[in-house]
């Protein structure tokens, strides 16, 4: 099989006829609207500014759909290989959390409006089949959207109307039973008025038996009402099933010994032979994702220098999750198992046969998120110094209501319904090499957690032209921030309260000035050369809970003070150096150096045994602290190469060197300061596309991708890492005369044995091996 892959492989790289142009940055843009001059125009929305991208001291990636669908890629965690210096972290199955040059929570926008629950938690994150392209802002760019920004920003675009007249279709079988597919319509509708339309389905078994279900839909609509004025209105909706995922039994915490005193298992290793497609999850768990959104864009030019710009936008986002979570394994003081533990002065025995589904989480959101941005944007001059400015105000305000079903059944009275989760399931002892589930759990929803957030904008940012080889960029912006918690008791079990039972409003209040400039020097046309520097400002939001321990910069536990908020706000800065060349459409290659540095970081350590109860059972409580400092430097390049109409190459290589500072020791964690959780040191990928335009092969395309991982560690104690790993995907289609596509892509090649989820840093989720998706496909243009 391998022998093949490699012939295949070979084919491809020695085909001396090419086709199909990239879409990478390219000369113009817009940063409302950006247009790529090429052989293929693109419209993204990346920033604030409409000047060429040589102008403006940023970097900016970019991936194309298109490069994402000759793939079949739809999901936003195998989407973000294609940009340097990220790492999308996906948890319990579909949550997921995005990082970029070491920062995490990263915020991921919609058509250029901030997802506010990206802020503040991991979330599950829809298809991507109704997305014309992904934007990446790194840098101190990105303090243009607002608090909480910082390394970067992703901005998703998705299609737009057109009054060309589209018809797509697409249908895929793949590995697992992977079934999808996708209609893609666009077109005019009457007069003025296009619209773009979409609707996706997918259902599989899984690798590893999750049953994935996803259904979405996306329609939009845009019209000029005159030759001054336009508006854009766009709608979508998903339904989402996800299995959930709880990894495999956990690696040891500690050495374990044979029971004749040799070693057995070193601290951080895994039980050998696990199969790896074997799921310990019970059969209750599930993840449902519902939502929906809707957005009006309205557009005033009352010159050709300057235009008014409003977006209106309102989503609503409900989760609602019950999840396995926790394994452990069976401990006991007497030698009734054939391994155990040396604590010096006595031996604890472990059973590494079975594992207990000990810590079940029942938990829902229900996120409601209106948000608005009101810009003035143009252009005067003072003598014959150019401005490119725009001013602007922003709100958003997102009501979250949280509820929880903590209450778990105690182990000696599991079939309880008194509890929030009860049944035979929990607390049920499954074998480690061949897990069935020992029954189902039930569950019910005891108290509500009301919240709000409400955050007001004002900004100015102005690009001033007073040379033509010098530009210089200067931008501020306020902020004001208030959030509001409170709590109440459920009633029947549900997803309701009674607001008349609601405790008192916890509120913490945060505002900040920050700042961006910059300077750009363009000793030839093709060239740029850039520096820009930032100030960061991140609102504290948290409030006292239960089963946690806070401590302060100092390492000390904090005495908790009922109704107020706990941390500081984290503030920092981040500087950026790079450059820019292009040369014709043919070759464009960037690279940067970036420093960045934020204060009274706060950081979750996990859940950990903090002692025993009165039966000798540990005592798990959560660990979050406000640790000190945190720092992040290093580089990133990039470059696409498009040698002829008929080919491109794009490849990219990030180093990312981040650690946490000025750390004081506690009693909980030993942090070290040379490496942060889940952050790599390097990252490259490339890929290319090749068609070939005549003879006997004509409509033939080749897509070969590789992507590199660096080794991460997941948890602050590093008793767990990811090793680091190569993947190599590849796809053949064929292009027929009637505008039907058929085409087979195979992902990991090579069969390489990989992981990069880990449940609680300890139980590891394993990567898909080698797998395939056939697709047929209808175009009509």
């Amino acid at each position: 099989m391998k022998r093949i892959l490699y012939i295949i492989i070979i084919i491809m790289v020695s085909v001396n006829t090419f086709a199909q142009n990239k879409s990478m940055t390219d000369t113009v843009y817009s940063i409302q609207e950006v247009e790529i001059l090429g052989a293929s125009k693109k419209k993204v929305e990346i920033g604030k500014l409409n000047v060429p991208l040589q102008y403006l001291p940023m970097s900016v990636s970019t991936v194309s759909y298109k490069d994402l669908e000759i793939r079949g890629i739809s999901n936003i965690e195998d989407a973000v290989k294609f940009l340097p210096g990220v790492r999308m972290n996906t948890s319990y199955g579909a949550f997921q959390t995005l990082y970029v040059r070491g920062m995490t929570y990263t915020p991921i926008m919609i058509d250029g409006v901030r997802d506010e629950r990206t802020m503040i938690n991991s979330y599950p994150f829809s298809d991507l089949t109704n997305v014309e392209s992904m934007e990446l802002l790194k840098g101190p760019a990105s303090v243009l959207y607002g608090h909480s920004v910082l390394g970067g920003v992703l901005n998703i675009v998705r299609k737009s109307p057109t009054p060309q007249t589209v018809v797509n279709m697409k249908m895929s079988y793949g590995s697992w039973n992977n079934k999808q597919a996708n209609m893609d319509f666009g077109g005019n509708l009457a007069g003025p008025l296009n619209y773009r339309a979409n609707f996706n389905y997918s259902d599989q078994d899984g690798w590893r038996a999750t049953g994935n279900k996803r259904l979405s839909g996306y329609l939009a609509l845009g019209a000029d009402i005159d030759a001054t004025s336009r508006i854009d209105v766009r709608g979508s909706f998903h339904r989402d099933w996800y299995g959930t995922e709880t990894g495999l039994p956990p690696v040891m915490m500690a050495d374990v010994y044979n029971a004749d005193g040799t070693l057995y298992l070193k601290t951080g290793q895994e039980i050998q032979g696990l199969n790896e497609n074997k799921r310990y999850n019970n059969e209750s768990d599930f993840l449902k994702n519902n939502g929906w959104d809707i957005s009006g864009k309205y557009e005033k030019k009352f010159s050709k220098f300057m235009k008014l710009t409003n977006y209106l936008s309102y989503k609503y986002d409900d989760i609602n999750y019950l999840g396995t979570e926790e394994l452990s394994y069976l401990y006991s003081m007497n030698p009734v198992y054939k391994h155990y533990i040396d604590k010096g002065t006595y031996k604890m025995y472990i059973n590494l046969d079975s594992v207990q589904l000990t810590y079940p989480l029942r938990f829902s959101h229900i996120a409601k998120t209106l948000g608005n941005q009101l810009e003035l944007s143009g252009d005067f001059y003072t003598g014959n110094i150019k401005h490119n400015f725009i001013g602007g105000y922003s709100f958003s305000q997102m009501f979250r209501n949280s509820y929880t079903g903590y209450n778990n059944a105690p182990e000696n009275d599991k079939f309880n319904s008194e509890y929030d989760i009860y049944g035979p399931g929990i607390y049920s002892v499954i074998a480690v090499n061949n897990p069935q589930s020992m029954g189902y759990m039930k569950s019910k929803f005891s108290k509500a957690i009301i919240t709000k957030d409400y955050t007001h904008g004002i900004y100015f940012q102005d690009l001033i032209e007073f040379h033509e080889k010098f530009k210089l960029l200067m931008a501020a912006r306020y902020d004001m921030y208030k959030y509001m918690r409170t709590g109440a008791n459920t009633y029947d079990g549900i997803r309701e309260y009674h607001k008349s039972e609601q405790t008192p409003y916890s509120i913490a209040t945060n505002s900040a000035f920050t700042y961006r400039t910059g300077m750009v020097f363009l000793p030839i046309s093709e060239l740029s050369i850039y520096t820009s520097a930032a100030s960061y400002f991140r609102p504290s939001r948290t409030f006292p809970a239960a089963n946690t321990i806070y401590l302060n910069q100092n390492g000390s536990e904090i005495d908790i003070e009922s109704g107020k908020g706990i941390f500081d706000p984290e503030k920092g800065y981040q500087f950026e150096a790079g450059t820019r060349y292009t040369y014709k459409s043919i070759l464009q290659v960037s690279a940067s150096v970036f420093y960045i540095r934020k204060n009274d970081i706060v950081r979750s350590f996990g859940r950990l045994g903090v002692g025993s109860d009165a039966n000798g059972n540990p005592v798990m409580k959560s660990i979050i602290g406000q640790v000190g400092s945190e720092e992040s430097k290093g580089f990133d390049i990039e470059m696409a190469i498009t040698p002829t109409h008929f080919s491109s190459f794009n490849l990219g290589y990030s180093y990312t060197d981040t650690k946490t500072l000025d750390i004081q020791p506690n009693k909980y964690v030993n942090i070290d300061t040379q490496n942060i959780t889940l952050v790599p040191h390097n990252t490259f990928y490339a890929y290319g596309n090749i068609v070939v335009p005549k003879g006997i092969f004509r409509g033939l395309s080749y897509n070969l991708s590789v992507s590199f991982m660096d080794k991460v560690y997941t948890n602050y104690a590093k008793s767990m890492s990811f090793s680091s790993y190569w993947l190599t995907d590849m796809g053949i289609s064929y292009l027929l005369k009637n505008g039907i596509r058929l085409s087979v892509n195979v992902n990991n090649v090579f069969d390489k044995k990989y992981s990069n989820q880990a449940v609680y840093g300890t139980q590891r989720v394993p990567g898909m091996p080698r797998n395939f998706m056939l697709s047929l496909a209808y175009s009509l243009r």
